[in-house]
C-alpha cells in the first residue's frame, strides 16, 4: 500500500496533536530554529509550527548574506550581545564543521554627524572594539571602485563579515531535528491560548498542547501578540535585496573586500562583496512600503523601489551595471524605537517571545535563541537582553 505525501503529513499532524511538549515555537526562521535547537539541547521535548513550506523566502531570513559587526552604531547596549553571537556562530562553525560566517571587514561612509559614523566609534570607545579611522586620501586605494563624497569620513571595522543566512537557518533545522525536536511545516497558526501552566495553540481545526511557549513569529507577531498588555503595534515595511550585474570592464568585486554601508542624503544603502564575481547584492536600509497581513500584495519590484538603489550606484559605484539582474523581498518588522523586544508574556509565565528584529536582528539569532531556551527552563539567561524588555513602552525609566 502507497501513501501520497498529503495522507503521511496528516498521519504526522494527528500523532503530533496527541503529544504533550515541552515547549512549541511558533515560527521556524532564524529565532524560531535556533530556539528549536538550544531548548531540545537541554532535552525539552520541542514542536515548531512554521505556517510556509521549509526554506521558504516569505518573511527575513533568506537571500543569502546578513552583516555581522559588533561595534554597534544603533545602540552601544548591543555590543556584548553582539560579540557573544558573533564567539558562538563560531563555536557552532568549529564544532560542526558548517561554513556560516566569513569575515571580511565593514565600510562605513558617511557625514561626521552620520548616526553609522558617531554610533560605530561610541560602540568602540566604550567596548575596546577594533575601528580604524581610514583617511580620505587613501580611500580610493583602499576601496576600489567605490567614489567617496566630498566632506564624508570612513571607519572600518576590520573583524565585521557576513552570515551565510539559508545555512545558518538549516544548521540549526538540522540540528535541532538530530536533538529530537520536531517541525510542522504549513502550519499557519491562528491563535493560542496558557493559563500560565500549559497551552493550546491553534492550527485551523488541529490543536496542539505544551507546557511552555515561544512565539518567534516575524512579520506576524502583531496578529499572535495584540492581545499583549504593553505590546507596541509593530510596523512592517517590504524592502528588496537586490543583485546588480557587474559592469565587464570593470575591476573584479569579488569574494575578500569589504561589506559597505553609506548613509547618504537620500537614504542608507548597504551591500556585499560579490560571491560569484558577476553580480552585487545592494540593499536600501532605509525607505520600504508598509504592508499588512497576508503581505502578499505586489510582491514584485516597483521603480519606486529601484530607483534609490540606480541613484546609488551612479553617485558611488559606477562600475555596476544600474540596471538589476535579480532581486528578492524582504520583510523588516520594527518597533517604534527600532530596538527589539525578547521577554517573558507579562500574563504567562510560560509564554516568551522575540519580536520587531528585523533590520538588523539576524546577527542576533543565535543568542537569542539561546536566551529564549534559557528562559523557558531556568526562568532566566545570562544573555545581556535586559535593554530589550517589553517594560520600556510602558515605563520609559526602566
Amino acid at each position: 500500500m502507497s501513501y501520497s505525501p498529503i495522507s503521511i503529513q496528516a498521519k504526522v499532524h494527528r500523532a503530533m496533536t496527541e503529544q504533550q511538549f515541552d515547549l512549541i515555537v511558533i515560527g521556524g526562521g532564524g529565532v524560531g530554529s535556533s530556539t528549536a535547537y538550544f531548548a531540545a539541547l537541554r532535552k525539552l521535548n520541542v514542536l515548531v509550527l512554521e505556517q510556509f513550506p521549509r526554506g521558504h523566502e516569505q518573511g527575513s531570513s533568506h537571500g543569502e548574506t546578513r552583516v555581522i559587526r559588533t561595534a554597534y552604531h544603533e545602540h552601544p547596549d548591543y555590543v556584548p550581545l553582539a560579540q557573544n553571537a558573533y564567539k558562538l556562530w563560531q563555536r557552532i562553525e568549529d564544532r560542526f564543521e558548517r561554513a556560516l560566517l566569513s569575515p571580511c571587514g565593514l565600510m562605513l561612509a558617511g557625514p561626521p554627524d552620520a548616526e553609522t559614523i558617531h554610533g560605530a566609534r561610541t560602540a568602540s570607545d566604550l567596548h575596546g572594539i577594533e575601528l580604524e579611522d581610514v583617511p580620505a586620501q587613501e580611500f580610493q586605494e583602499r576601496f576600489p571602485g567605490f567614489n567617496l563624497p566630498e566632506g564624508y569620513e570612513v571607519v572600518y571595522e576590520p573583524n565585521a563579515g557576513f552570515l551565510d543566512v539559508e545555512e545558518c537557518v538549516e544548521t540549526f533545522f538540522e540540528l535541532a531535528q538530530l536533538k529530537g525536536a520536531q517541525f510542522a511545516w504549513d502550519s499557519p497558526v491562528t491563535h493560542w491560548e496558557s493559563d500560565g501552566e500549559s497551552v493550546t495553540v491553534f492550527v485551523g481545526e488541529k490543536t496542539f498542547h505544551a507546557r511552555n511557549l515561544v512565539i518567534a513569529s516575524g512579520a506576524w507577531s502583531n496578529q499572535l501578540l495584540n492581545e499583549t498588555p504593553g505590546f507596541p503595534s509593530l510596523e512592517v515595511l517590504r524592502k528588496f535585496m537586490v543583485w546588480f550585474p557587474v559592469r565587464a570592464d570593470s575591476y573584479d568585486l569579488s569574494l575578500g573586500s569589504s561589506i559597505f554601508h553609506y548613509t547618504m542624503p537620500y537614504g542608507e544603502f548597504y551591500g556585499f562583496p560579490s560571491l560569484d564575481g558577476e553580480t552585487v547584492k545592494v540593499c536600501e536600509h532605509s525607505g520600504g512600503r508598509t504592508v499588512s497581513p497576508p503581505f502578499k500584495e505586489a510582491p514584485e519590484m516597483m521603480d519606486s523601489d529601484l530607483e534609490p538603489l540606480e541613484r546609488f550606484l551612479t553617485d558611488v559605484m559606477p562600475d555596476l551595471e544600474p540596471q538589476s539582474e535579480s532581486y528578492s523581498p524582504c520583510l523588516y518588522t520594527l518597533t517604534s524605537d527600532r530596538h527589539f523586544i525578547v521577554d517573558e508574556h507579562p500574563q504567562h509565565q510560560n509564554v516568551h517571545f522575540a519580536a520587531g528584529l528585523s533590520g538588523h536582528g539576524f546577527k542576533f539569532v543565535n543568542v537569542i535563541g539561546k536566551a529564549l531556551a534559557d528562559l523557558v527552563i531556568d526562568r532566566e539567561t545570562e544573555q545581556p537582553i535586559s535593554f530589550l524588555s517589553l517594560k520600556r513602552f510602558t515605563n520609559p525609566g526602566f
